[in-house]
């Protein structure tokens, strides 16, 4: 039997197993389900970003077991499926323990991020909303009155003689300073190293800081702009032609007249700013690794539509015009979420009196 199989084995016994031991041991069981179909292409010809087309299938199917008001277990199996014959289906698991109070939310094990949390486009390509919906590490989420923040640290590989350790971390935050005003933050860290076994170990930080500025309409849409200044550092990557140091001004406008389409625009002017996980065309580091812009500006707009199809069940739409330098380029994207969780009707088993003493 080859190691995939025994791993798959593994899982399906891990998760059967945390079906019965969840009869026995939790407040409230749920299995959520969701599936996504997915299509993005990008048409870029410039050194900087290349067209890209991904097209596929994911489905995530979990057992969220509650065993109180601030604990809870998450175990199930995600899997992706990219559109073609010979393609193979890409198969992770999902085991987190989670803890909660009041409105913030820790998650320890298996992360599902939502929207790259909350980084904008320069810290890291939107395109990782699709290519790694699953993360693993920690993650600490925050959503209350005049606050929202998502921190997390996420691991890519360990390190092993024959392998370098990769992690990257950082987060997102919004500090309501009064109504229509928020007070924004950003910082994304990519990390390459292990000294244990030697080699260079790189590192690359992307951080700044602004203002989002919002008005609701009557008509239930609303407008905003955002801006932010952002800095960068990268350190000993190999026949890296540019500056260690960059930096680069962010401006994005929405405007929402019916709360149902969104027109939106992007302005960036940067200097040597490098992102590792970022949208290339932010980049002054070409796609290759050696073609290197110093002095770059990159425009966008678009439209979005979210329609509601069914409760919970969403049909996603967005196309986008890019200025990229003097060239001009296209993309678009179409995303369908199908959610259907189960109540399981599970309630925790009441403690013995003999177990209460244990």
């Amino acid at each position: 039997m080859t190691r995939k199989k025994i791993l798959n084995l593994g899982l399906v016994i891990g998760f059967a197993w945390l079906a019965k031991a969840s009869t026995s041991h939790s407040e409230g069981v749920t299995l959520q389900n969701n599936l996504t179909c997915y299509g993005d292409n990008t048409e870029f010809f410039e050194p900087f970003r290349v067209r890209e087309t991904i097209l596929g299938q994911q489905f995530k199917s979990y057992l969220n077991a509650e065993s109180g008001d601030h604990a809870s277990l998450w175990g199930g199996l995600f899997a992706d499926h990219r559109s073609a014959l010979e393609s193979e289906t890409r198969v992770l698991p999902i085991l987190s323990f989670v803890y909660r109070s009041g409105e913030a939310q820790g998650i320890f094990g298996t992360l599902l991020p939502t929207e790259r949390h909350g980084l904008i486009e320069p810290m890291e390509v939107t395109t990782l909303e699709l290519t790694r919906p699953v993360e693993y590490g920690l993650e600490w989420i925050q959503k209350s009155s005049g606050v929202v923040m998502d921190a997390f640290l996420d691991w890519h590989q360990l390190l092993t003689p024959t392998d370098r350790e990769i992690f990257d971390y950082g987060g997102s935050g919004a500090l309501e300073i009064i109504p229509g005003i928020d007070l924004e933050g950003q910082c994304h860290g990519y990390h390459v190293g292990g000294a244990q076994y030697g080699g260079v170990v790189r590192n690359n930080l992307a951080g700044g800081a602004g203002f989002k500025f919002y008005a609701p309409l009557a008509a239930s849409g609303g407008t905003s702009l955002e801006l932010l200044g952002l800095g960068s550092k990268d350190t000993n990557r190999p026949f890296y032609p540019g500056p260690e140091l960059g930096y680069g001004l962010y401006a994005n406008g929405t405007f929402s007249p019916d709360g149902l389409w969104d027109f939106f625009g992007i302005v960036w002017l940067g200097k040597d700013f490098l992102s590792e996980e970022g949208d290339s065309n932010y980049n002054s580091l070409g796609a290759d690794g050696v073609y290197y812009q110093s002095e770059r500006h990159y425009e966008e707009v678009g439209i979005r539509r979210k329609i509601l199809i069914d409760p919970g069940v969403t049909f996603d739409l967005e196309v986008r015009s890019h200025w990229i330098e003097d060239s001009w380029a296209n993309s678009f994207r179409i995303v369908a979420q199908i959610p259907f969780d189960v109540d399981l009707g599970i309630q925790r088993r009441p403690a013995s009196p003999e177990s209460a003493h244990e």
